[in-house]
């Protein structure tokens, strides 16, 4: 039944993202959610590697800390963020998009599939925009039911002909404001359909 509901699944035609999906359903074992002890990055292809994040909440806050942050988020971005937060270096939109993003995947303990378009003044920087797609899915320290973490595969469609830091670009007024969809934990079938970021 899982495999059915991810052939079909709105990221089904990502790679990465269905196997990084495929392997959080392996690891629940009849469980709400997987637990973190469950999940090995090493156990994913080597080329998904690079894709992945992890995050975890920052008490009484909005920010998530990156706990895991794959090679290809330290290329695109320049730097490595692990350990850092959101709020140590995302600013404005982007930051409220994103930091909403989490919190909904930890509260409702369920997968969120986002799409989102960065804007750019400099139309040379990947052609004035360049687009990206996440699958978020939670796990669990401990309670088997309650989201402590979230495991991210981030994948980005278009080639970027130049790197800058993430900070730098989530300062750019022009960001426009991505969606995400909250998906079923068993068959990764839309719960609620494009979410909008606050303006």
């Amino acid at each position: 039944m899982i495999q059915d509901g991810l052939s079909v699944a709105i990221f089904a035609d990502d790679p990465a993202l269905l196997e990084v999906a495929r392997y959080w359903s392996g690891k629940r074992n009849g469980r709400m959610l997987p637990g973190r002890a469950d999940i090995d990055p090493l156990e994913l292809s080597t080329g998904v590697w690079p894709n992945l994040l992890l995050t975890e909440p920052v008490p009484e806050s909005a920010a998530m800390r990156y706990r895991l942050v794959g090679s290809a988020h330290v290329e695109r971005y320049t730097f490595d963020f692990t350990g850092k937060t959101t709020a140590e270096i995302m600013q404005g939109s982007y930051r409220d998009y994103m930091e909403r993003i989490y919190r909904t995947c930890l509260d409702e303990a369920a997968p969120v599939y986002s799409e989102s378009v960065f804007r750019w003044d400099d139309a040379d920087y990947a052609h004035g925009h360049s687009s990206t797609r996440r699958l978020m899915l939670p796990v669990s320290l401990g309670d088997p039911d309650r989201a402590a973490q979230i495991l991210s595969v981030q994948v980005w469609p278009m080639r970027m002909r130049d790197l800058r830091s993430v900070t730098e670009l989530s300062r750019n007024s022009d960001y426009c404001d991505g969606a995400f969809t909250l998906l079923d934990r068993d068959s990764f079938q839309p719960i609620q359909r494009d979410r909008a970021a606050p303006r």
